[in-house]
């Protein structure tokens, strides 16, 4: 549930990650352009942790078709992260149609956009 607006301290902003310690993510979606083995789907979210993600210090929950990108601990990912994963994401030979979504609260707005 979203916190409402009202005034709170510095301490309890930090505490609910908003205001000046809001944290922003994004998601991405992708297509295998054919099946792979578990074996080489494994090493191709290898290649994208170690090339981009872990590269520029962000974090994944997901997996190489789609998830949630954020900083690795405090803070937030950027426009720039965003265009790295798109652009890593088009230039890989065994994908189709990745998107990359806009940035969002990661730790209110991404689960009421994702609800089923």
């Amino acid at each position: 549930m979203m916190p409402s607006d009202k005034p709170r301290s510095r301490r309890l902003r930090k505490k609910l990650h908003v205001g000046e310690f809001k944290e922003l993510g994004f998601t991405f979606a992708a297509e295998l352009q054919s099946p792979l083995t578990p074996k080489d789907e494994e090493l191709l979210i290898d290649r994208f942790l170690a090339e981009v993600v872990e590269a520029r210090a962000l974090t994944l929950c997901g997996w190489i078709t789609g998830g949630f990108i954020t900083a690795y601990g405090r803070g937030s990912a950027t426009d720039e992260d965003r265009e790295a994963i798109q652009a890593w994401l088009a230039a890989c030979p065994a994908l189709k149609n990745a998107q990359v979504r806009p940035l969002v609260d990661a730790w209110y707005d991404f689960w009421y956009e994702n609800e089923v």
